[in-house]
């Protein structure tokens, strides 16, 4: 596959829900040249397929010595507008993909009963999963874990999606995700409840990309952009993030990142207390605790119970409307998981100074820790090349040359493929299904 061959297994797999069959195609290498990878690619892979088609898809670097090269991306056509839309899911969940022997899968149809998808090896298998629905997002991770031991990544849907609640939010691995725009909705409508991931294998980069980590790492920490790590530099720049700085104040524990990430934006907290037990929750989702602190001071426990229902915290937050006691807050939220009343479609999702569509194109759920046309760029980059949309803010200083550096040593080759990468994320932002065949 010529420039792309360290960076792609060159295979697509592909599901039928409907007969329950799959089977895996050449992804060929005139299209990674043309459409890169990641959310331009699904969606000209997308094109191949029915309009209700989901795609899940990698990057060239995903799973790479590149920094925060943890993307796998959701593409499907948005239930509630009328264009495409692409949900990042980080932690690990594209290296799993792609070292499970598959770059991109497509699922078709859907399932009579509700199941899961396990990817391992190369091939797919479709799981049944009677007893699922119903379920809070946390007794289901340990149903899977019981039923289809063996998964290292996961994303699965909740209450709130079999329900039909138009502001259901898929969840990575129990911990909620940027899914604002219906990926949940569109997995439910396929009565796919998860996405199990195993990758067993690797890929062999080139030999220098382990020089080129340490020296991008060390350009980025003598720029002084590693400096803040965790959950809490990040929140404070959001529109009144120093409230749930406040929220989260003694109740909070490790740092996480994404995969091969030198900057951990998550953080581990306790709902009522210091530490990371049995109870403690990922805080990943910036602008959805922002939101939530907002209008409670009860934020933590109002978190955890839309991670258990699988509900989008910043709809969650706009559908309280007032503070209140946290019994009625959550019974609030249990209604709203029960299909309630859409968010106006005016108000949400949006973020400051970002154009709604653009917003909504790119999963609705991104942290915006830049504004207008130069936020849209970074992060459509990243859905493309397979890097952490948060990370590419956190890393403003990074070039994308220095990125795709990685792709090719040749400087030359890079600019081409600059070029080539400006002209993807112009036709992504459209929101459009490329044409089959271009």
């Amino acid at each position: 596959m010529s420039l792309y061959q360290p960076f792609y297994n060159g295979k697509i797999g592909v599901v039928d829900l409907t007969t329950l069959s799959s089977y895996t195609l050449d992804l060929s290498a005139d299209l990674c040249r043309d459409h890169i990878g990641g959310a331009s690619l699904n969606a000209r892979v997308l094109s191949e397929y029915e309009s209700d088609s989901l795609v899940f898809g990698t990057g060239p670097l995903t799973g790479s010595l590149a920094p925060a090269s943890a993307l796998l991306v959701g593409t499907f056509r948005s239930p509630r507008w009328d264009h495409l839309c692409h949900v990042p899911c980080m932690l690990r969940s594209g290296p799993e993909l792609k070292f499970s022997g598959i770059d991109c899968l497509v699922v078709r149809g859907a399932a009579k009963e509700p199941c899961a998808l396990s990817v391992s090896r190369g091939r797919v298998r479709v799981v049944p999963l009677p007893d699922s629905p119903g379920k809070p997002v946390y007794e289901l991770m340990q149903m899977l874990r019981q039923g289809a031991p063996g998964f290292r990544a996961s994303i699965v849907t909740g209450p709130a999606a079999d329900r039909n609640c138009p502001h259901a939010s898929a969840s990575i691995g129990g911990h909620g995700s940027p899914d604002r725009v219906g990926l949940a909705a569109r997995m439910a409508a396929k009565n796919l409840k998860a996405l199990l991931l195993n990758g067993v294998g690797g890929l062999p980069f080139r030999e220098d990309h382990p020089a080129l980590s340490k020296a991008t790492e060390k350009r980025l920490k003598d720029s002084g952009a590693l400096s803040n790590k965790g959950f809490l530099p990040v929140v404070r720049t959001l529109d009144d993030g120093a409230e749930a700085a406040k929220v989260v104040r003694g109740r909070l524990g490790r740092n996480r990142a994404c995969y091969h990430c030198p900057c951990p934006c998550m953080t581990w907290a306790a709902p009522g207390k210091t530490g990371t037990g049995k109870e403690s929750i990922l805080l990943m989702d910036h602008a959805g605790l922002a939101a939530l602190s907002r209008k409670s001071e009860d934020a933590l426990p109002l978190l955890k119970r839309c991670l258990e229902l699988g509900i989008d915290p910043l709809a969650a937050a706009q559908a309280l409307r007032e503070d209140r006691p946290l019994r009625e807050a959550l019974d609030a939220l249990e209604a709203l998981a029960a299909a309630g009343t859409p968010i106006d479609d005016e108000d949400y999702p949006s973020a400051p100074g970002i154009e709604t569509r653009d917003y909504r194109i790119l999963g609705g759920g991104i942290t915006p820790l830049s504004t207008g046309r130069a936020w849209a760029e970074r992060a459509a980059s990243a859905l493309i090349l397979g890097i952490c949309p948060v990370f590419m803010q956190i890393a403003a200083r990074l070039d994308r040359s220095d990125l795709l550096r990685f792709l090719s040593p040749d400087m030359e080759e890079v600019k081409s493929l600059a070029v080539r990468l400006d002209g993807q994320v112009e036709m992504l932002l459209e929101g459009k299904i490329p044409e089959a065949g271009v």
